[in-house]
């Protein structure tokens, strides 16, 4: 004996309409709304871009910067992925209402090397 297909003259029969369908697809996005609005909510998104000057430090200007902010900088070109890879690249002061400061870890002089960042503030 094999087993039934769904919707076989055996198996389960499926009910509903194509307007029960299309109000629990609805419902689901109306859900996913809510959903992306908390997660906006919690986790604003500060983002912009910057160009690493001729210095061992650059100065970010972003008014949004708090106190415990979390700064993520990724490199857009290959003389940044450069400066991350062989210098080291770390967020070396949060100035709260002004500007973050990144600094290399190993002290050289780098430029050229453009990023865009992320700021999350958490609550």
């Amino acid at each position: 004996m094999g087993s039934p297909v769904i919707g076989g003259p055996t198996g389960p029969q499926l009910g509903g309409s194509l307007t029960d369908v299309v109000s629990t697809m609805q419902g689901s996005v109306r859900n996913l709304s809510v959903i992306n609005q908390t997660l906006l909510n919690l986790l604003p998104r500060i983002t912009g871009s910057f160009t690493f000057s001729a210095a061992t430090t650059t100065i970010v200007t972003q008014p949004a910067v708090a106190a415990n902010s979390l700064v993520f900088a990724m490199p857009t070109n290959a003389t940044a992925a450069l400066i991350v890879r062989t210098n080291g690249l770390f967020v070396s002061t949060l100035t709260p209402g002004a500007s973050f400061t990144l600094s290399t870890q190993a002290g050289s002089a780098t430029s050229g090397g453009t990023f865009q960042y992320i700021v999350i503030n958490p609550s």
